[in-house]
């Protein structure tokens, strides 16, 4: 079959990847399209004819896709989505399936995946949703489709469209054999539209794990990859990085993807362990959770060339940090990054502001905790309430969402489309401007910016995307 895999356009720079869903603020380049990548592996394997494109790395838009659609005349398409794109996914998909009527339209997402009866009733030109990961389904409705049927009771993973009816097929159990995806397809992406801002060197995801155990309130990530944790062997992931990251694209710059990668300190020591026997060199980055501090395990991330975890830290407040099912406290945060700095990791801590119990004391508590432990990096985030979390159904049973448009609910934006308790949206948006202001611009962070300035490659570059980054907070708060 011909197959079309596409991240659609956008009018900014936004992630579609997982649980990941917003602006790319702290990278001047695209993020790698990861899952997009999976599906080209699978399919291209499969004997299919593939494009793929990444409209938003390679600035794409609706007119120059449709040109090169028209001569290859698609007969299904993968289409990536997520919640504050949604509005204009939908539009492109609607243009799409006008324009190309024939070809089995498809979207995926975590949006799509709760909305997923809303999605097909209300827009008949989408055929099928994909719920939760895609790659496997994708797999057997593709099949189906060459077959010329599908079946009666639908596809598992699916809502989709048999014969004018949505059928609502049971849930697809997720896999637990994740070697059984094959690479990630690289060869279809132009990878120097993936660049770290730091290194200014291409990088690219590796994924090691995918799941999440824990019940954080505000989280997506369980609707993506579910709440076990299923974990790639060791030799998978060597193989990968020597033999395709490394030895087929010469990359060395890796984002190792994880919901949770330190849930298992044994298995990020054996990996890193790997790494450093075959003497595998790679930069790379990823995330931990703070009740996992492991100063072996974190020597040993040092040692295979981790040099940045992101955390996340999500209040100063620990009465809060047990609303929100987190299970950390505040002095989790504290210590780790204390930790991180003592074995030579950079640190960058997320915190969420407006979450259940927040006030105006408690969100100036969390900004001066941030100043307190002073990380490498810190992110203020406004709280975000998506469909399908516990903080979603709180924010609407108790009145507090302001903005119903989807185009707004952006991780990482500057704008709340809630309010608190006392606290009006328009506060609330001057509070988190003047929260980053209160962290970068003060004595104890120049600090850390003399330190990186004896590293003058690594800070001039620094200095170069977080100034277009950090200049939308200068403006006054009122």
């Amino acid at each position: 079959m011909k197959i079309l895999i596409i991240n659609p356009p956008y009018h900014i720079s936004i992630i579609r990847e997982g649980r990941c869903q917003s602006s790319q603020n702290m990278r001047k380049t695209s993020i790698p399209q990861m899952t997009l990548a999976y599906l080209a592996g699978i399919h291209g394997r499969g004997g299919h004819t593939l494009k793929v494109y990444d409209c938003i790395a390679s600035g794409i838009t609706n007119e120059d896709l449709f040109m090169d659609m028209d001569e290859f005349q698609p007969e299904a398409a993968f289409i990536n989505t997520v919640t504050p794109s949604i509005n204009a996914d939908l539009l492109f998909v609607e243009a799409f399936k006008k324009r190309y009527p024939g070809c089995f339209t498809v979207v995926f997402g975590t949006h799509v995946t709760v909305l997923h009866q809303e999605m097909m009733n209300k827009n008949s030109f989408i055929d099928c949703v994909i719920r939760h990961e895609p790659e496997w389904t994708s797999q057997e409705l593709i099949s189906a489709l060459q077959d010329g049927r599908i079946p009666d009771e639908g596809i598992d993973g699916c809502t989709i469209r048999v014969n004018g009816k949505v059928i609502v097929s049971a849930d697809r159990e997720y896999n637990s054999d994740l070697d059984s995806l094959g690479f990630p397809a690289w060869e279809y992406f132009d990878k120097s539209r993936y660049f770290h801002p730091i290194f200014n060197k291409p990088y690219v995801m590796v994924s090691v794990s995918r799941g999440c155990v824990h019940n954080c309130i505000f989280c997506v990530g369980h609707l993506y990859y579910g709440k076990k944790v299923r974990f790639r062997s060791i030799a998978s992931v060597i193989d990968e990085l020597e033999n395709h990251v490394i030895g087929k694209f010469g990359i060395r710059h890796v984002w190792m993807h994880a919901d949770d990668f330190t849930c298992s300190p044994e298995y990020v020591k054996k990996l890193c362990k790997a790494i450093i026997e075959r003497k595998i060199k790679i930069t790379w980055w990823t995330n931990t959770r703070v009740d996992k501090r492991d100063e072996e395990m974190f020597r040993l991330m040092r040692d295979a060339g981790c040099f940045m975890l992101s955390i996340g830290g999500e209040s100063g407040n620990a009465q809060i940090l047990k609303m929100i099912k987190k299970g950390t406290r505040p002095e989790h945060i504290k210590d780790t990054v204390k930790l991180l700095r003592k074995v030579g990791i950079s640190s960058l801590v997320y915190f969420l502001i407006g979450l259940p119990g927040e006030t105006r004391e408690t969100i100036q508590e969390t900004v001066d905790f941030a100043k307190q432990i002073n990380p490498d990096y810190v992110e203020f985030y406004p709280a975000t309430p998506y469909p399908g979390t516990e903080f979603f159904d709180i924010v609407r049973a108790k009145n507090l969402v302001v903005d119903v448009n989807w185009d707004n609910y952006m991780t990482g934006g500057s704008h709340f489309v809630i309010e608190i308790p006392g606290v009006k949206k328009e506060k609330l948006d001057r509070i988190i401007r003047k929260a980053y202001r209160e962290f970068y611009l003060r004595p104890a962070y120049a600090w850390i910016l003399f330190k990186r300035a004896l590293r003058p490659a690594e800070f001039l570059r620094l200095m170069s995307f977080g100034f277009s980054y950090f200049r939308r907070f200068l403006s006054p708060t009122n």
